[in-house]
């Protein structure tokens, strides 16, 4: 493996040299000069990533394996990730996390970092995403000639980014409400056929989809260090922000305390939560027409904005240039998120 990347950087550095000629012999006019800038950013930011791969990736199989299984384990140790081995960046993102700590930001981020599965410490996810932003600022500030279509660029690959991993958060969070009656009944079907909690629980590791077979597996571990069941999935339940499992902890913790079957508590719990989500995708169903209707009046400005930007530049020109025509586009974009906004939330319904 180590011989394949270092392969592909020594044909990258060898692309960009073959490369560097022939642009610079075209070089006359600033296109041919911004293309070779942007191809050498480009082939430097892939040789960089393949060479840090090289350096610090794990050398056999073996010591892969190890930490996998030691990963489990250590997920809240603060010298995870692969930007901690780096002295550089280690700073960088711990000052990053301090930051985010101060501004009362670092549950929130760490918090959908968890929900969207990605193995990344609060100070690396932000370390990352500046550092994307203002590659793309750079590039779009050499290729436009301007330090504001660069900041434009920049703040644009932020916003998305960010929208990124709230949308791989919400999307894993719906599936695990979706599977949350299957998920109960399986642990009554357990706790009938004779299992203890614990027991129950794992077969829920072992056998339910992602991603609840993933936040089950981690309460377990949780329990093999010394937690108690209940507190291991309330944070299940914390961490996935799910109040229909918050209720079947409630009640997992209630039958520890004074008994009962909680068999036929989850049974029901389970009924109720399959009936709700029936009528939750009615109301969605319903509903159809004005999400539909939102989203084409939010995003039809944006589309016809960047048509008319790539193809008719000049009719846009007048008011690029002049303050006052930023002053109104500012305005427009103003008016037109608290629009997106309204609609978004006259749509919505909450069950």
């Amino acid at each position: 493996m180590r011989r394949l990347l270092l392969t592909t950087v020594i044909a990258v550095a060898l692309l960009g040299m073959t490369a560097a000629p022939a642009l610079a012999q075209s070089s006359g006019s600033s296109s041919s000069l911004s293309l070779f800038v942007l191809a050498a950013a480009i082939g430097a930011g892939v040789a960089l990533f393949l060479l840090i791969l090289i350096l610090f990736s794990p050398s056999s199989s073996v010591e892969r394996d190890l930490q996998g299984r030691l990963g489990a384990y250590s997920e809240g140790d603060q010298d995870r990730g692969r930007f901690a081995r780096i002295p550089l960046l280690r700073r960088f993102v711990s000052g990053a996390e301090d930051i985010a700590r101060d501004r009362g930001f670092i549950n929130q981020i760490e918090t959908a970092l968890d929900q969207a599965n990605l193995p990344l410490r609060p100070g690396e996810a932000i370390a990352g995403i500046v550092g994307i932003a203002i590659v793309a600022g750079l590039i779009v500030t050499v290729l436009q000639q301007s330090a504001l279509w660069g900041g434009i660029a920049a703040a644009v690959v932020l916003a998305i980014a960010v929208v990124l991993i709230q949308t791989i958060a919400a999307r894993h969070k719906t599936r695990f409400e979706n599977q949350l009656p299957d998920t109960l009944n399986l642990l009554s079907t357990s706790l009938r056929s004779g299992y203890s909690l614990l027991q129950a629980v794992e077969a829920v590791s072992s056998e339910a989809p992602e991603p609840t077979a993933r936040e089950f597996g981690r309460a377990m571990n949780e329990t093999r260090l010394g937690r108690s069941p209940v507190a291991a999935l309330k944070q299940v339940a914390d961490r996935m922000e799910s109040v229909d499992f918050d209720w079947a902890v409630l009640a997992i913790s209630i039958q520890r305390e004074v008994g009962g079957n909680l068999a036929e508590v989850l049974q029901t719990a389970a009924d109720t939560m399959l009936q709700r989500n029936r009528l939750r995708r009615e109301m969605k169903a319903l509903t159809a027409e004005g999400r539909v209707s939102a989203i084409v009046l939010g995003s039809l400005p944006f589309f016809l904005f960047a048509f008319l930007f790539t193809t008719r530049r000049e009719y846009l020109q007048p008011m690029l240039d002049s303050t006052w025509g930023l002053v109104a586009l500012g305005g427009a974009l103003g008016l037109l998120l608290v629009g997106i906004f309204w609609l978004s939330r006259i749509v919505k319904v909450e069950i």
